[in-house]
């Protein structure tokens, strides 16, 4: 019994000492990339980076482009397009049209931001009550120089996502707001047109 438990013991030091780091680049700590990009984590110098926040296309961490939770259309302003059952503006992130619930982050100001509500007066197809509305940005589509804004019906158990950061707007391109499938009241297509916004 002694044997067996003295081979356990070894065996188990040695897969230790086998899932070891690697001991030739010690102090490369950070993601390795291909040649002439940053690893995440490091400066130009590729030092590692231990201060401030790391920055990611163009803004901050917290300043990524997509749907955002956090950015909603002040109450003070009144939507600036209108598309079914929804209010839309355009404009930049800093724009007094848009507020942040919480701190508002470092967003690069040449990015274009967009936010919906269902407040609207009339919503054919859709609930009469606007405090029913569950309208929300499920995604944001680029095809060509167009951005394609998806909105979709939530259930009250799922947070509403009623903001969005994009990438600057191509010359000539523009934004367009469809619903995610044909049940959604919410930027229903009249006819064979999208709602163009901007």
């Amino acid at each position: 019994m002694r044997i067996v438990r003295l081979c356990a013991f070894a065996t188990v030091c040695l897969l230790a000492a086998a899932c070891g780091g690697s001991k030739d680049k010690a102090d490369n700590t950070a993601w390795e990339s291909r040649k002439g990009f940053h690893s995440m984590g490091t400066d130009e110098s590729g030092e590692i980076d231990t201060g401030g926040s790391r920055s990611v296309l163009g803004g901050t961490m917290q300043g990524w482009v997509g749907v955002r939770h956090d950015l909603v259309l002040s109450p003070s302003k009144k939507p600036e397009s209108s598309c079914a059952c929804l209010g839309v503006s355009v404009g930049g992130p800093n724009d007094d049209t848009f507020e942040w619930r919480g701190e508002r982050p470092d967003v690069n100001p040449s990015y274009v931001a967009l936010a919906i509500t269902a407040a609207v007066a009339e919503c054919p197809g859709g609930p009469q009550n606007p405090s029913d509305r569950r309208a929300s940005i499920s995604a944001v589509d680029r095809k060509g120089k167009d951005v394609f804004i998806e909105i979709e019906d939530l259930p009250a158990d799922r947070p509403i996502a009623s903001g969005a950061i994009l990438h600057p707007l191509e010359p000539g391109g523009h934004v367009y707001v469809r619903p995610r499938n044909k049940k959604v009241p919410y930027g229903k297509i009249s006819g064979k047109e999208l709602c163009r916004v901007k």
